[in-house]
């Protein structure tokens, strides 16, 4: 049986909770405007009523589930499987199995879900139908709907010889946003603003003047979320009230940094003002995130679960001793997630190193791709060619890829480096341009060399054009990837000795910490502050939502740039370093 657990921007995530262990700990991911579209073409009366007590739907059986064969993997599977699997590291990553399910089942699961009130008053409108959706019911499918299968991360396998302390299992999701300033000539001058600050920064601020309003806020009124209720017609399931929009003091800066201490202070900014940035699940249900917090009650019988029953006697997070339970338990989690990502320091400076191949910023983005519709003769065959080179690597043939220095820093394309003189230009006119920057160099050196390289876009190739496209596309990517930490307490009697299943016997032995492989887990011990000895932790660090950006997103990009037009340029003031 599935229900609904959790949903992005675009997908819903159903969660299996029957006995078939072909997917035990694994979810679905569904494209809600595909779920939308199949409904319409199911009445109730064909699906037998919808009832709001009814169960879950069940899983359809293996005759009408299709496993799609890997020579008909999507363009997702191919983007993950040859872009950023090589670039982050394969351990980091579980592809997905795509699944051709039955329309009639897909409809049953919108009707139920929408029927459980579980959706978030703020995510409803995407359940609607705005306009015909690019969606994967393909006729040659027979009226069935492609979704992905997908390992469960909030859950982690058990350690092949490790026993565990209790079946307590946390995970928090985190979504880490850019953590780079772009440094590019090509950004207006009436948006020099990006130049001083993160792009997470300028969009927090867009959002409290009310400039920008994402998915998952809440409704500013209450007619307007009842409408989207109506139309829907789920009734009153949700109480939708006034929120005030309160920006986060998190920077993407901190988490990306390499230092331990700045990356405690980015977890704990995201905990303080959690948006839809970071959640956090226990044994698979989400506690905190997105306007939801647990109970004192909660969090305390967390906390006594995870360390009464380990061994730890004498740790400070007793009954009596508790004054505030949440924040107790917030505390170890930072404490654990900052060690964590500290072992497996490698997936973060290799996601930073991805996101900084954006050299042209969005407003570059724009000029270029205005340049490749020119040399295309129209924007359908270029969003075509782009389309289909961002899930192609540099031939596999020759392992030659383009470095160009920024700084002290190496940035390497997994993209054929073109032939283009004007490309060459572009590139070094940059490197000039980060010098004027770091050198506080007056307005008329900056104005010169954007109009240089404005210059140098315009006699661009095609191919130069898909080069640098290719980079910010895979760039805005990881811009908006999760990555799940994943962790469970190890057993142990002893500091640093901990329980070993040895066929059927239990022996107490030395373990040493280990990262994690793409087999299994990695361990690390972790020193708490409520805890004078160091606890000994099993975790898996997993990305997901790494999906391509579709080259049609480029139409429309210049509004969405133009925004940050409405803030001050605030080279002189409020800068992040």
């Amino acid at each position: 049986m599935w229900s609904y657990v959790a949903e992005g921007g675009k997908h819903a995530i159903f969660r299996y909770s029957g006995k078939d262990r072909r997917f035990y700990c694994y979810v679905l991911r569904i494209v809600k405007s595909d779920l939308a579209m199949v409904a319409l073409s199911f009445c109730t009366e064909s699906l037998g009523g919808i009832s709001t007590d009814a169960s879950p739907p069940m899983f359809p059986s293996a005759a009408t589930c299709k496993i799609i064969e890997y020579m008909q993997e999507s363009s997702p599977q191919k983007f993950q499987r040859r872009i950023v699997q090589p670039l982050l590291g394969h351990c980091y990553i579980d592809l997905a199995r795509e699944i051709n399910l039955p329309a009639s089942f897909c409809s049953l699961l919108y009707h139920r879900t929408l029927a459980s009130g579980l959706i978030p008053p703020s995510r409803l409108p995407s359940w609607q139908i705005h306009h015909k959706p690019d969606a994967s019911v393909d006729s040659s499918f027979h009226g069935k709907v492609r979704v992905s299968l997908l390992r469960d991360h909030k859950q982690i396998p058990r350690h092949p010889c490790l026993y565990t302390a209790n079946n307590t299992i946390l995970s928090v999701e985190i979504k880490p946003k850019a953590g780079y300033i772009t440094s590019s000539p090509l950004v207006l001058p009436s948006n020099r603003c990006k130049l001083y600050r993160t792009r997470f920064s300028l969009q927090q601020e867009l959002m409290q003047k009310g400039h920008v309003k994402k998915g998952w806020q809440k409704y500013g009124t209450n007619e307007e979320g009842k409408g989207v209720q109506d139309q829907l017609g789920v009734g009153d399931s949700k109480t939708i009230h006034i929120e005030k929009f309160t920006p986060s003091d998190y920077s993407p800066l901190d988490l990306f940094s390499g230092n331990t201490v700045q990356i405690r202070k980015a977890l704990f900014d995201l905990c303080s003002n959690m948006q839809n940035n970071l959640r956090v699940f226990c044994n698979g249900e989400q506690i905190s995130g997105e306007y939801k917090n647990p109970s004192d009650g909660e969090c305390r019988r967390i906390l006594n679960t995870m360390f009464h029953h380990s061994g730890n006697d004498d740790d400070e997070t007793q009954d009596q001793q508790m004054t505030d339970a949440e924040s107790s338990l917030l505390d170890v989690i930072i404490d654990i997630v900052t060690t964590v990502l500290d072992r497996e320091s490698q997936l973060l400076s290799s996601m930073l190193a991805v996101q900084k191949l954006d050299v042209i910023d969005g407003d570059g983005a724009v000029m270029i791709y205005e340049r490749l519709v020119h040399l295309c003769g129209s924007d359908l065959e270029a969003e075509k060619l782009l389309d289909k080179a961002l899930i192609t690597p540099a031939c596999e043939v020759s392992t030659a890829v383009h470095d160009w220095r920024s700084g002290s820093d190496i940035i390497t394309s997994p993209y054929t480096f073109p032939q283009c003189e004007s490309l060459d230009e572009l590139l070094n006119e940059m490197i000039q341009f980060q010098t004027y920057i770091h050198e506080g160099q007056q307005v008329g050196s900056l104005d010169a060399s954007h109009i240089k390289s404005i210059q140098c876009v315009n006699g661009l190739s095609k191919e130069a054009c898909i080069y640098l496209l290719q980079n910010w596309l895979l760039s805005s990517a990881l811009c908006d990837v999760s990555f799940f930490v994943t962790f469970q307490l190890l057993s142990r009697r002893n500091p640093r000795r901990y329980n070993v299943d040895v066929g059927n016997d239990c022996q107490g032995v030395d373990i040493n910490e280990e990262c994690q492989t793409c087999d299994r887990g990695g361990i690390a011990f972790c020193s708490l502050q409520s805890d004078s000895h160091a606890i000994a932790v099993h975790y898996e660090v997993k990305v997901v939502d790494c999906d391509p950006k579709p080259a049609r997103k480029l139409r429309d990009r210049m509004n969405v740039e133009s925004k940050f037009q409405m803030l001050v340029d605030c080279a002189n003031e409020g800068c992040e370093s």
